[in-house]
C-alpha cells in the first residue's frame, strides 16, 4: 500500500472562510457616498433581484445573463423575449432617484458609452430604498423616478410595465391561437 504524507497547509486551501459582514451596510439608506461607491456591484445586483421580485410578482419568468451583455434580462413573455437593462438608484437625491443611462465603467477599457437602439428593448428603474420599479421604453440618457411617482408604483407595480410594452408594440390582450409560436422540436 503506497504512503501519502501530508502536505502541510494544502486542508486550509479546502476550509471555507466566509466573508466579514459588512457592517455599515446594515445601516442602509443612511450610509455615506463613499460607502455607497464601494459597494456599487452589491447595489446593482440588489436592484436586479427587485426586478426579478417584481417580474416574478407579475406572472413573467426572466432569465438573468451575463454581466458582459448589454441587458440584464431576457423576459419570456407569451409574445417573444424582451430584453430588460437594470439600473438602479440607492436613495433619493433632491426628492427624486436619477438614473444615467449609460453602458461602461469610467475605469474600464471601454470606457462609459450610449447604448445603441439594440441594445434592449425596456429599461427597468429601481429605487433601491423604496424597493420600486418602473419600467419604461424611454431610453433618454438622464431619467428619473420623482418621489411622488413611489405611492403609485407600489401600489400597481405592473402599470408602468404595461405601458412600456404598449410603447415598444407589445399588445397585452391574450394572444389568439392562430398567433402563438409553435415551439421547435
Amino acid at each position: 500500500m503506497t504512503y501519502q504524507p501530508p502536505l502541510v497547509g494544502l486542508e486550509d486551501m479546502f476550509r471555507l472562510q466566509l466573508p466579514a459582514q459588512n457592517k455599515e451596510l446594515l445601516q442602509f439608506p443612511q450610509i455615506d457616498a463613499e460607502t455607497l461607491r464601494r459597494n456599487g456591484k452589491l447595489f446593482g445586483k440588489a436592484g436586479e433581484l427587485v426586478v426579478e421580485s417584481v417580474l416574478l410578482r407579475l406572472g413573467l419568468e426572466s432569465v438573468s445573463l451575463p454581466e458582459h451583455l448589454p441587458f440584464d434580462y431576457a423576459v419570456l413573455h407569451e409574445r417573444g423575449i424582451i430584453r430588460v437593462q437594470v439600473k438602479t438608484a440607492s436613495r433619493p437625491r433632491d426628492g427624486s432617484f436619477h438614473f444615467s443611462i449609460s453602458k461602461g465603467y469610467h475605469r474600464s477599457p471601454g470606457g462609459v458609452r450610449e447604448y445603441s437602439r439594440k441594445d434592449f428593448d425596456l429599461l427597468a428603474l429601481v429605487g433601491l430604498s423604496e424597493d420600486v420599479v418602473k419600467f419604461t421604453a424611454d431610453r433618454r440618457r438622464s431619467q428619473v423616478i420623482g418621489m411622488d411617482e413611489i405611492e403609485d408604483l407600489r401600489r400597481r407595480p405592473g402599470a408602468s410595465l404595461e405601458r412600456a410594452l404598449a410603447d415598444v408594440g407589445v399588445d397585452q390582450r391574450p394572444p389568439s391561437p392562430s398567433s402563438i409560436m409553435p415551439f421547435c422540436y
